[in-house]
């Protein structure tokens, strides 16, 4: 086997598993937004980049949680573009600065967040409460 396919097949190896924890988030939109703000539903909004390696380690981690814990699976997850959201009115509004921003929201009032820890045991505690808010 030449090298190349060699490091193809491993590579695809290693990210059959993630693919398998993916976690089902919705993708942020204005209305999406003005519609959730309106319930009573607490959802974790993922201010995150495709190119950032913290933003996929925090989501293998999320990905991880919600695997282990079958309670995670009833949150609802935003994910919302930093490259087209990041500054916008809305993330100055929240005080969102960064990319690897986690916020769990309820009635438009922020519960609790998490900037840059891409760390299991931070990331849980998150999850748990949103749970708690729910």
């Amino acid at each position: 086997m030449n090298r190349r396919a060699f490091l193809t097949t491993i590579a695809a190896t290693l990210l059959l598993p993630h693919a398998a924890l993916a976690v089902q988030a919705r993708t942020f939109s204005p209305a999406l937004w003005d519609d959730v703000r309106a319930t009573d539903q607490v959802v974790i909004l993922n201010f995150r980049t495709n190119w950032s390696l913290t933003c996929q380690i925090k989501q293998d981690l999320i990905a991880e949680a919600v695997s282990e814990n079958p309670a995670y699976r009833e949150l609802q997850f935003i994910d919302v573009n930093w490259d087209t959201y990041g500054p916008s009115r809305m993330a100055a509004r929240l005080n969102v600065d960064r990319r690897s921003t986690l916020l769990v929201m309820k009635n438009g009032t922020e519960i609790t967040r998490l900037v840059n820890e891409p760390h299991a045991h931070k990331i849980r505690g998150l999850l748990d409460a949103a749970l708690d808010a729910s």
